[in-house]
């Protein structure tokens, strides 16, 4: 997602930066001089007698003042001030000074006084705010623009400090009205859309992030950042095809460009449109031979589709080309795992090991493939690693558990380790029937029956968790429950002789 903040500076950089403006400004107030705005005091309605003293020094000030020496110009305005302390024109002018000299606190201190005694002093405010702003006082800053921001309704960059300093306090939803109203009021400032659709990113509201890009797309239909941001939106919120079709409209208004031909082949390849994915992705492995994207993402989507046979003929093409890729060497053994084929799943995922020893998905694959296969003393090494280096693993955790759980060993263990996973998912299935099975295999069958009942009430028809069920029942003496959930088991599994053997023929 585009995002439109400007490079952040260290506050010092940016208040030095900030005191070189208030240095160009500091003969100027509201477009006139410092000077000019005595000399309109003293022409107002109501004359007020000025010390000739006072006026002497504060010109003395603001001469050192163009000469940049600021030390001399603020001993100046405080002479000044001794003899008139009623001029807001001097303390804005002292409080320039100060600023400039590093001094913020006393800058502020002085820049109040101005408006203590001329309220309606823009200047003195705004440079007020953003001293406040930036050394840290948001809350009091907020005041300051707020008073700003009705005093000059349709100045839209007030507007946006305003929304700067709502999102610095936390206030997303006010600093969103305040975006919002500057692009209502003139729509040819996108920018304030983008802030809005941002915020509203950040507040993690994809639904309304997507509806201000929609607005964004409207303006600027020929923007690519806008139909990028938009997609990705899509995809957050589970849209694939409008993905799909919001990347093909950015792919017209530049077809060369790899980076979205690239990420139509990844959102291809998440979708449904398999075909579409399918022959897109071959002609982008024609297109990019060098490129790794389009050989993965073909895999993927042969892998979805279940055509593993095909998927491990195209694994072999791909690693011919990235022997050292990890991920194709995992799919290439996941692949023969799901075809039943343990023996030749092993050697890929043991490789992709060696290359990427902390790799933690190849390590969770090859514990699945030792435990199936018997390698217990294996499996249990790799399973204590994955969990020492990763404690919060529920994953790790579950099977490891219900694989002591199957084997009767080190059952407190098991049952300590499921504990600690369902902490993180306690309504997870598998964990559920994981803690039953290690209670029933304690000998504790009346525990584990409500664990067991309540995975199958979490995930509906399950043939394990339908067998553990009638297992439970039968050594609770319930016979035709359990025959109940045999049957109930065989139909999913129709092949599963153990099954076979527990049903009791009627």
């Amino acid at each position: 997602m585009r995002s439109t903040m400007k490079r952040t500076i260290s506050l010092l950089s940016i208040l030095f930066l900030f005191l070189l403006f208030i240095s160009s400004l500091s003969n100027c107030a509201g477009g006139k001089s410092a000077i000019s705005s005595i000399s309109t005091e003293i022409a107002s309605p109501q004359p007020k007698t000025y010390d000739s003293q006072a006026l002497e020094h504060f010109m003395a000030g603001e001469s050192f003042t163009l000469q940049g020496d600021y030390a001399m110009a603020a001993l100046e305005y405080q002479d000044a001030l001794q003899y008139d302390t009623t001029s807001s024109t001097i303390y804005l002018s002292l409080g320039k000074a100060y600023l400039n000299l590093g001094k913020f606190d006393r800058g502020a201190f002085a820049l109040k006084k101005a408006i203590q005694r001329n309220p309606s002093d823009q200047e003195a405010r705004e440079i007020l705010a953003q001293v406040l702003f930036l050394t840290g006082k948001t809350k009091d800053a907020q005041r300051e623009y707020e008073i700003l921001a009705k005093e000059r309704p349709d100045d839209p960059e007030i507007q946006f400090q305003i929304a700067a300093i709502y999102l610095k306090n936390n206030q997303p939803d006010r600093a969103l009205k305040v975006y919002t109203a500057v692009f209502t009021a003139d729509s040819s400032r996108l920018d304030a859309m983008e802030k809005a659709a941002e915020v509203a990113f950040l507040q993690k509201d994809f639904k309304q992030a997507a509806n201000y890009f929609d607005i964004l797309i409207k303006q600027a239909p020929d923007n690519i950042d806008y139909l990028k941001g938009r997609s990705d939106l899509a995809i957050m919120n589970g849209d694939l095809n409008m993905a799909i079709d919001l990347t093909k409209q950015a792919l017209t208004l530049d077809p060369q460009n790899y980076t979205n031909r690239q990420r139509l082949g990844d959102i291809l390849s998440r979708s449904d449109r398999f075909e579409e994915a399918d022959s897109y992705l071959r002609m982008m492995i024609e297109s990019y031979p060098d490129s790794i994207d389009g050989y993965e993402n073909l895999s993927l989507v042969l892998v979805r589709q279940q055509r593993y046979s095909n998927a491990v003929d195209f694994l072999r093409i791909a690693l011919e080309k990235f022997p050292s890729f990890p991920v194709f060497l995992m799919l290439q053994g996941s692949c023969y795992f799901s075809m039943k084929n343990y023996t030749l799943a092993e050697p890929p995922l043991a490789t992709a090991l060696q290359i990427e020893p902390q790799n933690l998905q190849a390590q969770h694959m090859l514990a699945n493939v030792w435990d199936t296969v018997g390698k217990y003393e294996l499996a249990d090494s790799l399973y204590n690693e994955i969990i020492q280096n990763n404690p919060d693993d529920d994953v790790a955790l579950n099977n490891h558990a219900y694989s002591l759980a199957v084997r009767g060993v080190l059952l407190e263990e098991a049952l300590n380790m499921i504990g600690r996973a369902l902490q993180k998912e306690p309504e997870n299935s598998s964990y559920l029937d994981t803690k039953g099975w290690i209670l029933y295999k304690l000998g504790k069958f009346k525990e584990a029956l409500p664990w067991v009942e309540k995975s199958l009430g979490t995930e509906n028809e399950n043939s394990e968790v339908l067998e553990h069920l009638g297992d439970i029942h039968k050594s609770l003496n319930n016979s035709e429950k359990a025959q109940e959930f045999y049957r109930r088991a065989l139909k999913i599994d129709s092949e599963n002789e153990r099954l076979k053997q527990k049903l009791v023929t009627e």
